[in-house]
């Protein structure tokens, strides 16, 4: 990405700022169809990039994803529906795509290692911003979804129907738990696409992940992934995920589990948002107070895809949460160094959140959240 693009992005987003045309992903979405010269120009006048030489289906990007990342690309400090950044800001449930196009490298007991940005994410296929096929995968690893073609919408239905023609009107976004009016429905959780699989059910607070604001996953996540990863749910010879994957005893673990050696953990505050888990929860009042709550899990919630990975991108292989190939979480990849040459703000991997000072020197995997062993 040249720093060309990337100024004429902020450039873009801070006019529109000033002008009062910002404003957040639901306020454009609302839940359903947005307004269609928002990404499609509908003559190939003004807003095309090459007049008389179309684009696609007239989007106002050179692909769709690309349209897309026209309003979703920035930094993330201040705005709920960025999805890409120039320096790792965006700190939202599903990641940073700034990821993708990084790479660094490192020296480990095997000699030098340099990381795959293929590896870091979904890669979705942007190419005004840079972002193109995954030339390490050639399918949906589990399952068959093939890469040449992955992009936003993919995952994500920019008109927001609910299944397919939706069912009735849509009135509100799906995200926040609002009641629709009478004879109008709510829209998928995050406009995810539900042609495939039942869209999940889940309540967010807006942007950003903590332990005190943060996604209240209720059901189906797991299943939703599955629609292209399907090998990796209900299977016996992989890590459990899904609905009827309860933690039972694990819960207990989860709740007594503060850090490395640290033991002491109470149910009340015991809730780590870079170890999420599922409630079996359908009801959007529940979710919405549980959004804000430090509470962790009890024997009949459940592990999903999101427990341990990320859905857009993150600074780990496989788009895990953390660093799941070094055995100090404070000596793992990428270092301070890397991130500074990368032009990453400092932790910017972790969310902000300084590995040292959260849970000490020594802290080892956060699988150890509910298995632990150290």
């Amino acid at each position: 990405m040249s720093n060309i693009k990337w100024v004429m992005v902020s450039g873009l987003a801070a006019l529109a700022a000033t002008i009062g045309l910002a404003g957040t992903a639901t306020a454009f979405h609302g839940g359903g169809v947005a307004h269609c010269d928002g990404c499609h120009s509908m003559h190939n006048s003004l807003d095309n990039p090459v007049e008389g030489n179309p684009n696609n289906l007239l989007l106002k990007g050179s692909d769709p994803s690309s349209t897309c990342l026209n309003c979703h690309a920035g930094a993330g400090s201040s705005r709920s529906y960025h999805s890409m950044s120039a320096d790792g800001t965006v700190w939202s449930p599903a990641g940073d795509f700034f990821w993708l196009t990084q790479s660094y490298t490192n020296t480990n007991w095997s000699g030098s290692v340099t990381s795959d940005p293929d590896n870091m994410g979904h890669n979705v296929i942007a190419l005004d911003f840079g972002l193109t096929v995954d030339a390490t995968n050639a399918a949906a690893p589990g399952g068959g979804y093939p890469s040449g073609i992955l992009g936003c919408q993919s995952c994500h239905d920019p008109h927001g129907q609910v299944g397919t023609g939706g069912t009735a009107p849509i009135s509100v976004s799906g995200s926040y738990g609002d009641v629709p009016v009478a004879g109008t429905i709510a829209g998928n959780y995050r406009l995810l696409e539900d042609s495939f699989a039942t869209a999940p059910t889940a309540v967010t607070a807006g942007y950003g992940e903590t332990d005190a604001s943060h996604v209240a996953y209720g059901e189906n996540m797991g299943e939703w992934c599955a629609g292209c990863h399907g090998d990796y749910i209900n299977d016996n010879h992989k890590h459990p995920s899904g609905n009827g994957e309860f933690l039972n005893g694990q819960a207990t673990v989860y709740n007594a589990y503060v850090a490395t050696g640290d033991f002491t953990g109470l149910p009340a505050t015991s809730f780590d948002a870079l170890v999420q888990f599922e409630r079996q929860e359908t009801d959007k009042a529940v979710l919405l107070a549980a959004v804000t709550s430090t509470a962790g899990p009890d024997s009949t919630d459940n592990v999903m895809c999101m427990t341990c990975h990320r859905a857009h991108a993150s600074a780990f292989n496989n788009i895990t949460r953390w660093d799941m190939e070094h055995e100090m979480l404070a000596e793992g990849w990428p270092t301070a160094a890397n991130l500074a040459a990368m032009g990453a703000v400092p932790n910017a991997d972790y969310y902000g959140r300084d590995i040292t000072t959260e849970y000490g020197e020594f802290q080892r995997s956060l699988c150890n959240k509910c298995h632990v062993k150290d």
